[in-house]
């Protein structure tokens, strides 16, 4: 049990952390408050205390976000976007699930072998494999369609391996008493593995969410109608046209921010536990 001089010392470190996040908050704060204003306002306030102050509310207050979603079509990307995450995050968790498993439970030749390329295939540069995934998807005619742009991404190595260091710990006596109750490998991989591997189910979906959500490089090589595109090149193509504001460009990139944040602050404790677990496994 804390002592008082103990328990006062913890309050004093919880406030001084909490007065120096405020300091790396301070760009999103900035941001969030100009997002509401004209470009006069916030180039009146730029040198004074109001730049992280939001305006009074008054009937124009979300005049920059209802701008940006009804005379854009970034509400449109956004939905996209989501659309893409959602399929790639059960395929993904499917996939890689599958082969993670098979290279942490199943024998068969030259297991570790896999393992090791898998390990190599991390540091191999993105833009290497990007143009080869552009090059194989251009010859079977999927450019410029979903099937295309989702393909290339089912299979991530690093997926692959937080499943594998996960299911390696799994005690297999559990399999040897499903095999009883008549219960095949894919059976006992949905209704038993992925159940009791909710850390890392849930980390590798944070992970793929904000991997497509903050993709830009792979679905400008992919699609070329804008009824595809995502909210990256949304954000991009708006904030570069002439005719938007200085509080219409902040109002897009808040709306980019906030799914961000909404992600990491309800699951920033399985992202932890689902990383930090990778490395205390043997295999």
């Amino acid at each position: 049990m804390l002592t008082k001089k103990q328990k006062t010392a913890n309050w004093i470190l919880v406030i001084i952390l909490l007065i120096a996040s405020l300091f790396f908050l301070f760009p999103v704060i900035w941001m969030l408050a100009n997002s509401f204003k004209g470009d006069a306002a916030i180039t009146a306030d730029m040198n004074t205390i109001k730049a992280f102050i939001p305006p009074a509310l008054n009937g124009n207050f979300f005049d920059n976000y209802i701008t940006i979603l009804t005379d854009t079509k970034f509400l449109k990307y956004m939905m996209n976007t989501l659309f893409y995450a959602a399929i790639l995050i059960v395929l993904g968790i499917i996939v890689n699930g599958l082969a993670g498993y098979a290279l942490a439970k199943i024998k068969f030749p030259f297991r570790e072998r896999w393992v090791l390329i898998i390990l190599l295939l991390q540091i191999v540069p993105m833009e290497t494999i990007l143009t080869i995934h552009f090059l194989m998807i251009a010859k079977v005619g999927l450019l410029n369609t979903v099937i295309g742009y989702i393909l290339p991404m089912i299979v991530n190595p690093f997926n692959i391996f937080l499943f594998r260091q996960v299911f390696i710990s799994l005690p297999d006596d559990v399999y040897e008493a499903a095999q009883l109750d008549f219960c095949g490998p894919l059976k006992y991989f949905f209704t038993m593995v992925l159940p009791m591997s909710k850390t890392v189910v849930a980390t590798v979906s944070v992970f793929t969410f904000l991997n497509v959500w903050n993709d830009y490089l792979w679905p400008s090589l992919v699609f070329t109608s804008s009824d595809l595109l995502t909210a990256q090149i949304g954000l991009n193509s708006i904030t570069s046209n002439d005719n938007t504001t200085m509080g219409q460009t902040l109002a897009v990139i808040t709306l980019i921010t906030i799914p961000v944040i909404i992600i990491y602050s309800l699951f920033s404790k399985q992202i932890v536990e689902g990383v930090t677990s990778t490395g205390s496994k043997e295999g």
